[in-house]
């Protein structure tokens, strides 16, 4: 129980007594919220309330739907006949969602006019409670189908805003929604609450490290100039942005996610020209980075550090040290060349701005160093970084060598710095980057070597050793000077390295197989030292130019059927390449699919566009006989791209000879344009005004827009029935209980029932009423067993008042019956008099009986039932339920008492139930039935113990198959604090350790795939 001061939005429980028209009581826990649909379904099953008891003070529940549809009219029993007619349909709709989601689906979508005719926030309920069915089983491509339904239905209908604004809000499903829910909420909020929408969405999306929508940026730009105060919504989104500096999303190192790290990085630079405030967002920045740096990888790392380096000045180095040092040992983890760039790029701006923090923390930063380029390919890289750090900080002090001074630290485990001159432009790691980019680690230091002595004594040398190795040599370094990412001074270098060579090979001991055994990645037909030499004459000539040899920048034929000569273009590559990669090409499929229709000449499928040979039957391909010796693809370092295509000849050459094999003329060439730079940032220059400050909270002012009900605004208190007392007298008939539950209709007068129930009483509203409670008491009863199974676990008394109600539902009687309990509930320590919970009666109490069968009565009394982990002897307690011959209805004595093994005690998590194959969406429908709130990812269900005042929350791996109807294997288990942080089993008490055990064991045990 909660006081009303301690929770923002509490909520009143009560049991409500309801008693039908043959007294028959019925005794149901009720929230208030709930009352008004509550009351009008208990009338539709012939019961009215007689009492109402207050138990106690909760945090408020969302009323389930469509219960919750019962309580909008209550008076008009049209809408109810309604309600009840589309709710049938609805249940059975939920029951396809695991086996057959699609059925279910189309099942909803004829739904949708049913619930529509309720009105259209029922049907827009109906589709969101469809997409929480299909989250709750870890669909979330059916979920997000739904909500996108729900956005369709919210443009032609009018759906009230606050509930789309609930919608989205909601952080049950505040990670898949679609772009489509959130503009159309956004619209019916207004400007200022759709601006701070979208910016809750965005924040919660950056929280769970998910992909930022495209199009987010541009509809936040354009949600603040829609504004009433531009300038301020702009400020807003700056806050906003700064207050997700710490999530993790917000460095995703691709995606939407880069443009909000573009406009932080603006905000990073502005805030060094704001003085004494821009300091204080800093601080707060680096506090909340500070938390979360531990959960970044090395691509996130690196984002982190790319957007740092340009705007940290130095005075203020200290964020960026440590994030480097996060960097650095991310890299001792992964194998990431970019990430290894960026950290490369920050230690040497250190090292200019900040060289003394470097010399202080070189005890830290060597062995970080060390680790993260413990590998031979990476020892190349390392001593040009530290010849390079060595130039930087030599300013400082001359006298101090700051790779040695990281060397000492790091324990002599590093190289000794690069010794050969430093290139006429960029710096060494430049130049190793690039050359490691296209050569293995011997050709980096041999042609480091050649580049800094003579390349035509290494040329002879290199010949003369391996005619093979050689002619790769030249190779790769033709590639590497064809590279637009190449400098020129170490292009026009590597050009000579490569002539030289090609010029000392000879053709006969340059063979297929020698070139494959000196570089197995290389697969060459046709090993050609001649054409190697026309390949360095291409090279030089565009020097100026290096980006002309870029495949995206060939020229295009003139095609039949192709207006644009980019898809010519493509179609000139896939034969050149014999297949042609969308995500190579910077294209998707359907482009591949569109060139396919509009050409003969290629086909498109998987994602790729092949040349079509029947097209050019019989015609001798000029193209393939220049491809062969001319057109070369060498892996590089780097993920597949079309920069690693060297070319041997012009590539007007290739686009010429391809116009003849089609037969069109080979003087309509269409050149590539040149590129134009274009800038990932469309947001506008930052404006000089005030920094703000973070903003943590950004849907904030959605709660004066839309106001949920508190408890200065409260639900209707549930109240006796004015209809209360009714005769049980229908058409000349008493019906009454029989001795088996069934109703039993006597003409008046009479002693002895009928057989046959006569037809005015059967079509009399109050009989079929009456009928309608009888076939709900199975879902009752399993209501009935769960609030009193929570009361045992959760070690909460009863009441004398409440219990005395209880006892007077027979079906809370027949559950109750027999149970072990205490009549001390609140004293501290194991369970004192405990006693068997044998009759009662209303004058004179419960009657009990204990181990030593000293039965008595003990009147009304504050009880509690005992879990069977907490009773001192429960092996004495079963052999008395077996000498008296006597069954429990609510398990108790016999629940499933198996916890974790001892050697897990001391441990956050258990693997006793994991490595269980299991079908993923029953094993879902399973825990939920169980009390875990399902989704995505953990399973989690919240248990509270009353005895050691702890709130406490299991959570259950239930595996992560690729689909989420997929058989998959179960994981771990374990507990957490309200906090999430882990804790032992052996700080968990043992009734909840055991109930999480057997609640997870029972629905793996349902979800287990049933043999065929």
């Amino acid at each position: 129980m909660i006081h009303p001061a301690h929770d923002p939005d509490p909520e009143a429980v009560y049991l409500v007594r309801f008693r039908s028209l043959v007294s028959a009581v019925r005794v149901v826990e009720v929230r208030a919220e709930a009352w008004p649909a509550r009351r009008v379904v208990e009338q539709h099953e012939g019961s009215f309330a007689e009492d109402v008891l207050l138990l106690r003070i909760e945090p408020r529940q969302e009323v389930p739907f469509p219960l919750r549809l019962h309580g909008e009219r209550p008076e008009d029993d049209s809408h109810h006949e309604r309600v009840r007619r589309a709710s049938r349909v609805f249940l059975r709709a939920t029951a396809l969602v695991e086996a057959r989601p699609r059925r279910a689906e189309q099942t909803f979508q004829a739904l949708e006019a049913l619930f529509e005719e309720i009105g259209p926030d029922a049907a827009a309920s109906m589709w969101l409670e469809a997409a929480r069915t299909f989250l709750a089983l870890g669909d979330e491509e059916h979920a997000s189908r739904a909500l996108r339904r729900l956005a369709r239905l919210a443009r032609r209908a009018p759906v009230s805003a606050a509930l789309l604004v609930a919608v989205v809000t909601s952080p049950r499903h505040g990670t898949i929604l679609p772009g489509e829910i959130v503009d159309v909420a956004a619209e019916h909020a207004g400007s200022d609450a759709g601006l701070s929408l979208r910016l809750d969405v965005l924040r919660r999306l950056l929280e769970a490290g998910r992909d930022v929508p495209p199009g987010t940026m541009a509809a936040l730009t354009n949600a603040a100039q829609a504004s009433e105060d531009p300038a301020a919504a702009a400020s807003r989104i700056d806050a906003a942005f700064l207050g997700c500096f710490g999530l993790v999303g917000t460095w995703a190192p691709a995606g939407e996610a880069s443009l909000v790290r573009a406009r932080l990085q603006a905000l990073w630079a502005h805030s060094h020209a704001s003085g004494d405030h821009g300091f204080r967002v800093r601080n707060d920045l680096a506090a909340a980075l500070r938390t979360t740096r531990g959960a970044l990888d090395a691509a996130r790392l690196a984002a982190l550090l790319d957007l740092l380096v340009p705007a940290s000045p130095s005075d203020d180095t200290s964020l960026l040290l440590d994030v480097t040092r996060s960097l650095l040992g991310a890299l001792a983890r992964e194998n990431d060349p970019s990430a290894e760039d960026i950290c490369v790029r920050a230690l040497l701006h250190l090292a200019d701005v900040a060289p003394t923090n470097l010399f202080v923390h070189a005890n830290e930063i060597g062995p970080a160093l060390a680790d993260a380029f413990d590998n031979p390919p990476s020892r190349p890289l390392l001593a040009a970084l530290l010849a390079d750090l060595d130039a930087a900080s030599r300013h400082v002090d001359p006298s101090r060598v700051l790779s040695e001074a990281l060397d000492r630290g790091a324990g002599a485990r590093l190289a000794p710095a690069e010794t050969d001159p430093p290139p006429r432009s960029g710096s060494r790691t430049r130049r190793v980057r690039s050359l490691a980019r296209w050569l293995p680690t011997p050709l980096v230091t041999a042609t480091l070597a050649a580049l800094a002595a003579s390349a035509e004594d290494a040329a002879s040398a290199a010949v003369a050793a391996a005619p093979a190795l050689a002619f790769v040599w030249a190779l790769r370094l033709l590639g590497l000077a064809q590279d637009e990412r190449t400098s020129p001074d170490l292009a026009e270098d590597t050009l000579s390295l490569a002539e030289a060579l090609a010029q000392r090979l000879d053709p006969r001991l340059v063979t297929p197989s020698a070139v494959a055994a000196a570089d197995p990645t290389l697969h060459l037909a046709h090993p050609d030292p001649a054409a190697l030499l026309r390949g360095v004459a291409v090279a030089r000539t565009s020097l100026a130019d290096p980006g002309a040899l870029r495949p995206e920048r060939w020229p295009a034929p003139t095609l039949p059927g192709l207006s644009d000569p980019r898809d010519a273009r493509f179609v000139l590559l896939a034969w050149s390449l014999s297949t042609l990669d969308a995500r190579e090409a910077g294209t998707h499929h359907l482009t591949f699919a569109r060139i396919a229709d509009a050409t003969p000449l290629a086909r498109a499928g998987a994602g790729r566009l092949s040349p079509s040979p029947l097209a050019l039957r019989g015609v001798s391909s000029s193209l393939a006989r220049l491809t062969t010796t001319n057109l070369l693809r060498v892996p590089t370092a780097d993920e597949p791209s079309l920069r690693d295509v060297v070319l041997l000849c012009a590539p007007r050459d290739l686009a010429e000879a391809f116009a003849r094999d089609v037969g069109v003329s080979p003087r309509l060439l269409v050149e590539a344009p040149a590129p134009v730079p274009t800038h990932v940032d469309p947001t506008p220059p930052l404006v000089p005004r005030d920094l703000p400050f973070p903003d943590l909270d950004p849907a904030r002012p959605l709660t004066a827009l839309f106001p949920r009900r508190t408890s200065r605004n409260p639900a209707l208190v549930p109240a006796r029935d004015p209809a209360l007392p009714r005769s049980p007298v229908i058409a000349g008939h008493i019906v009454s209980v029989g001795p088996r539950g069934e109703l039993a209709v006597t003409p008046e007068g009479a002693s002895s029932p009928l057989r046959r129930v006569p037809s005015a009483v059967r079509k009399d509203e109050r009989y079929r009423a009456l009928v309608r409670g009888r076939r709900a008491e199975r879902a009752r009863r399993h209501e009935a067993a769960r609030l009193l199974e929570d009361r045992m676990i959760s070690a909460t008394p009863l009441r004398a008042d409440e219990l005395a109600w209880l006892l007077d539902d027979p079906l809370h009687a027949s559950l109750l019956s027999h149970l072990v309990i205490t009549t001390r509930p609140r004293d501290p320590g194991p369970p004192r008099d405990l006693a068997l919970l044998w009759s009662w009666e209303r004058a004179r109490g419960l009657g009990v009986v204990p181990l030593d069968y000293d039965a008595r009565w003990i009147g009304w009394t504050d009880v509690e039932i005992v879990h069977p982990a907490r009773l001192p002897d429960a092996a004495a307690w079963r052999a008395l339920l077996d000498e008296l011959s006597l069954k429990q209805a609510l398990p108790q004595l016999f629940r499933d008492l198996r916890g974790v093994p001892d050697d897990e005690l001391d441990s956050t998590e258990s693997n006793v139930l994991a490595r269980r194959l299991v079908d993923a969406a029953a094993l879902r429908r399973a825990l939920t039935d169980e009390g875990f709130c399902t989704g995505p990812g953990l399973a989690t269900r919240t248990f509270v113990h009353q005895p050691s005042d702890q709130n406490v929350t299991a959570w259950f791996d239930a595996g992560r198959p690729p689909w989420p109807r997929d058989a998959a294997y179960s994981g771990a288990f374990g507990f957490c604090d309200p906090n999430g942080v882990a804790l032992a089993f052996s700080s968990v008490p043992r009734p909840l350790v055991c109930e999480a055990r057997a609640s997870i064991d029972r629905a793996l045990a349902r979800a287990a795939p049933r043999a065929r």
